[in-house]
């Protein structure tokens, strides 16, 4: 994996939880900044997907290369799923909520990922 563009996701990932927890605590709902910021990071779960599997001959000779790939494709598919969940729950604070748990969740794949690639 190329360490900037990890670094890069995972401040975009944490800056997104910070922003849907507070949106969440102050009962609003998903607003423009959040969707653009929930936008790029999904733009660099993308590269991150793409520099992933291109640079996969690089990796630990221990790393489950099939588990990698998985851990790839879930990324992309998370912010788009909990996005869309969240613009439909924009009557209450729990649309910014879902966004949360997403975004922790993706924090806790990237830290995985990271893992797999070091060969733990």
């Amino acid at each position: 994996m190329l360490l900037p563009l990890t670094i890069v996701l995972i401040a975009l990932l944490a800056v997104l939880a910070i922003d849907a927890a507070y949106l969440t605590a102050r009962g609003k709902p998903v607003d423009n900044p959040m969707f653009f910021l929930a936008c790029a990071a999904e733009l660099a779960v993308i590269a991150q997907l793409v520099v992933g599997i291109a640079r996969i001959g690089d990796a630990d000779a221990h790393m489950s290369k099939g588990l990698f790939v998985a851990y790839l494709a879930g990324l992309v598919c998370v912010l788009p799923v909990a996005g869309f969940w969240g613009i439909a729950e924009r009557e209450s604070r729990w649309g910014t909520g879902v966004l949360l748990v997403a975004t922790l969740g993706l924090l806790v794949m990237v830290a995985r990922l990271l893992q797999l690639w070091n060969g733990v």
